[in-house]
């Protein structure tokens, strides 16, 4: 019986089921009623649209509103890539693009990561930085889900986000490394990569408690650095001057980014939400990512491929 139900339905490629797999399934499937809910009330307001008082036609004209902004959230704007440039005068020339959180696994394919894959190569930077949480409840191999890295044209430089190492946890952690160097992405936690103009510093997981700054320490300073981390709250622990800049992802810019609620959901503890931040000790750079956790929802903030022109 259970070699019916993996044949017919997703299934956690590491471990087995989780009672948390079954709700997120069930949201997947469960929400194409949206599309025939919608129809039908829309058909309905039609219908009775001459016969109905004001009060009937706003109570279904804020349903179908509502309704229509979950079939945004669910179905478009979630897959609507948009690329954002930001010009940031460091005192040496780069273009870089910084993504993270692309969440590949049950709520993200490999399909989606091709399309990203192929905006970067459009792009063309120097180098691609990847801020961490590339995985989320994967369902197919590792190997499987990043493949699509390989087609990169720029050298691609990676950290572990919380979910690559707590959720489900180190066992693949280890896999995807391996995974991500098969596809000729470098990870660099925990070292640094000497590119044309700065260094690249990179560390692990806040989380985890593997964000020392060790690393950092230990690069040479005959040029420019940039730090490359997951969550943002890692550069709390910087000296002043001790980069030029830092790069972050992790808080999705709410995912779901109604206006002031959004700010209560950042999973953050300094005030960190997307773009170029100045109150840290080292000036950080926040993506709000790709892909989603918990719901696959994002409303009022798709996808993003961010374009550093550095100068």
């Amino acid at each position: 019986m259970s070699d019916l139900l993996i044949g017919l339905v997703p299934w956690p490629a590491y471990g087995d089921a989780r009672h948390i797999w079954w709700p997120k399934l069930g949201i997947l499937w469960a929400s194409w009623l949206a599309w025939p809910l919608l129809v039908w009330w829309l058909w309905r307001l039609a219908r009775r649209w001459r016969t109905s008082d004001a009060a009937y036609r706003a109570v279904i004209l804020v349903f179908v509103a509502l309704l229509a902004a979950f079939i945004d959230a669910r179905f478009i704007e979630r897959y609507w890539i948009v690329e954002r440039t930001t010009h940031l005068k460091l005192g040496f020339k780069a273009r870089l693009v910084l993504i993270s959180d692309t969440h590949v696994g049950l709520y993200k394919s490999p399909d989606f990561l091709a399309r990203v894959v192929a905006r970067i190569n459009a792009i063309a930077p120097d180098a691609l930085m990847i801020a961490g949480d590339i995985t989320y409840e994967p369902d197919r191999p590792l190997a499987e889900l990043v493949a699509p890295l390989a087609q990169l044209r720029a050298p691609a430089f990676s950290v572990p986000g919380n979910h690559d190492e707590e959720s489900p946890g180190p066992p693949i952690a280890h896999e995807l490394r391996r995974a991500l160097q098969q596809a000729r992405v470098r990870p660099v936690e925990y070292a640094h990569a000497r590119l044309k103009g700065f260094t690249l510093v990179g560390l692990g997981d806040h989380f985890a408690d593997k964000d020392s700054i060790k690393p950092l320490t230990a690069a040479p300073r005959d040029q420019p650095i940039i730090v490359l981390m997951h969550n943002p709250d890692s550069v709390m622990q910087l000296k002043p001057g001790s980069a030029a800049l830092a790069l972050a992802g992790h808080t999705h810019g709410g995912q779901i980014r109604i206006p002031w609620l959004y700010e209560r959901v950042i999973p953050t503890s300094h005030p960190f939400d997307r773009g170029l931040h100045t109150f840290p000790p080292v000036p950080t750079f926040v993506t709000s990512g790709l892909g989603e956790i918990g719901l696959p929802l994002r409303f009022l903030n798709p996808p993003v491929i961010d374009i550093l022109e550095i100068e």
